[in-house]
Order: structure tokens, then sequence, then C-alpha cells
């Protein structure tokens, strides 16, 4: 299992999983006689570097739980406190010892003994057997929890990846149909999603907030596109006055689809699709607000750039089955 283990290790390495890095390491490693305290990663190791890329809060809360279950699994007896903290080679090569300390037992009683002493030689024969077997057990227990941790280790992995795989292919279809509805539509919206990407790939702070800014002016150039601004309030199929000027670019999507969506759709529908895009909207716009004035981490430019896309995709598509609902194709 020291193999598995080292497999493990070797996965998380290559997918930056530092939480899975970081208990494999500890499940690889004699953390009894390690000279730091066994909840801290050695300075400078791969597990810290990783671990110091995370948000402090969230790693110290994983780390925590981990670390806590690592503990657990090395529980010696259920309900004690004691716990073996060798590494599972160390673990492995001891319960191997032990079975043949087991086997060295079962050799017969000397000849020629008499009664008393082939008692005495059975009973302290069936002694050292039942506390050799007894720590074995225990050992083997342990080994069975961490082998029952690697394996769901590796479930997880391949889920993950085999759900990644598809998303990705599910993304990738939807940011081909923007970019392809967009090199029609708005050249510009596509340049700016492109230059979102680059300052994503990058990486750094500034390079970060620029693709925020960027997912900003895609909406803004939609916006422009498909509801230009106006310096009269415009009342709504709501009934309500709403600004939509030049500012006011996501008030103006939101009018759009409004309008749009009620020629050729009603009710439920109506709503639920108005609903959703006003939430994604807001929550976008808060969000790529952000790049203006703090520091963002890559998962949430990350999620921007994905929601612009996914806010685009439903507007461009909104807008297709409009089109397509006035000048109908011919029988």
């Amino acid at each position: 299992m020291a193999a598995l283990t080292r497999r493990c290790q070797r996965i998380a390495t290559l997918r930056g999983d530092a939480i899975a890095l970081s208990w494999l390491t500890l499940e690889s490693t004699d953390v009894a006689n390690l000279n730091e305290s066994t909840t801290d990663m050695p300075r400078g190791s791969l597990v810290a570097r990783l671990l110091n890329a995370l948000p402090g809060d969230e790693t110290n809360a994983k780390w925590t739980a981990e670390y806590n279950d690592y503990i657990s699994r090395r529980r010696v007896q259920s309900g004690q406190q004691e716990a073996n903290l060798r590494s599972v080679q160390q673990i492995e090569e001891l319960v191997q010892m032990l079975r043949e300390q087991e086997a060295a037992t079962l050799v017969p009683p000397p000849p020629g003994m008499s009664g008393p002493e082939l008692g005495r030689f059975i009973s302290d024969r069936d002694r050292t057997r039942t506390k050799l077997v007894t720590t074995r057990i225990s050992l083997d227990t342990v080994l069975a929890r961490i082998k029952s941790r690697l394996w769901e280790f590796l479930s997880e992995t391949e889920y993950e990846l085999s759900f990644g795989e598809a998303s990705a292919e599910t993304f990738d279809r939807l940011r081909s149909y923007v970019d392809k509805q967009l090199t029609t539509i708005s050249p510009p919206a596509l340049e700016q999603f492109q230059a979102a990407y680059r300052r994503l790939k990058d990486g750094g702070n500034e390079d970060r907030a620029h693709a925020l800014t960027s997912c900003r002016r895609v909406l803004k150039t939609l916006a422009d596109e498909l509801y230009p601004a106006t310096s009269e309030p415009v009342t709504g199929a709501d009934g309500k006055t709403r600004v939509l000027n030049d500012m006011m670019f996501v008030n103006r999507i939101l009018h759009y689809v409004a309008e749009t969506v009620g020629k050729h759709e009603n009710g439920a529908v109506v709503q639920a699709a108005l609903m959703d895009v006003s939430a994604r909207l807001d929550a976008l716009n808060a969000l790529a607000s952000k790049g203006v004035h703090a520091d963002v981490t890559t998962y949430e430019v990350d999620t921007c750039v994905v929601q612009t896309y996914l806010v685009v995709a439903d507007v461009l598509r909104i807008r297709e089955r409009a089109a397509w609902a006035d000048n109908p194709a011919p029988a």
C-alpha cells in the first residue's frame, strides 16, 4: 500500500491539490519522529507552497479537517487517544514482522518436557501469540482505514476529472457559439473577451483586475449594440420607468431582454428568463466592479469570465430566437 500512497501523492502533485497532498504526505511520513509540529508542513516544501496559494481561512479549515481525519485513521483502538503515526511503509513492515513472529510461536514444544513444564510452555506461547495477534490486528485495521481513504481519493479524482472534461466540452461549445455570434454582431465585444482571456493567462494581480474590467466592457459593448443608450426615461412592460443612459448598461440589457422575450414568449417562461438573467447580471456586475478598487483572486476572475460568457450566451440566444420568430425560414 506504500506504493499506492506514493502514486496518490503523484496524482495530487500533478493536479496541484494542496490539501490532498498534505494528508498524503503525512501518510508517507514517520510523523512521530518529526522535529516540527505535526500540524505544520516543512517550510519551502511543495505542500507548503501550494497551501500558501489558497485563501487562509479556507486552507486552515480544510487542513484542520484532514489532519483530524488522519489522526482518527491512525487510532490504534476505537475510543482511545493513542495513534500510530508511523509511515504506511513502516506499518506494513511492522505487520510483516509480527506475522513472522506469530508463525514462530507455532513450533511444537521440545521433547521430554514434564507435564508442568509443558503447561507453562503452552501458556507462555499462547500468551505471546495472543499479544502479537492483537497488535497486528490493530495495525491491520489502521492500514484498512488508510486504504479506504486512498481509494476514496482515487474515486473522487476520477469523478472530478470525468466531470471536468465533460464540463470543459460543454463550455467550449458555448464559447464557440458566443464567439461566432459576436464575430458578426459585435466584433469589439469579441476582442474584449479575448483580452480578458489574455489577462487571465498572465495571472498577476493587475492582470486579474484588467480581466474583470474587460468583462464589464463586454457587457457594455453588447448593450450598446442591442439597446443603445437614451437620455429619456423608458417605461418597461412592467409599467416601471427606468433610466437607460450610457452608464446603465445592465439595465439596458435587461430592458432589451424584457422587450424581446415579451414579443415571442409569455407567462412563467418570460418571468423565469428575465429573473435569471437579471440575477446573474447583477451578481456579475458587482463581482466585476471589484477589479476597479481591489485585488481579486484567480477564482473570482475565472468565475467572472465564465459567468460573462453564460450571460452573453443567454442574451444572444434570446436575440437569435426573436430574429427567427420575426423572419421564419420558408417551408
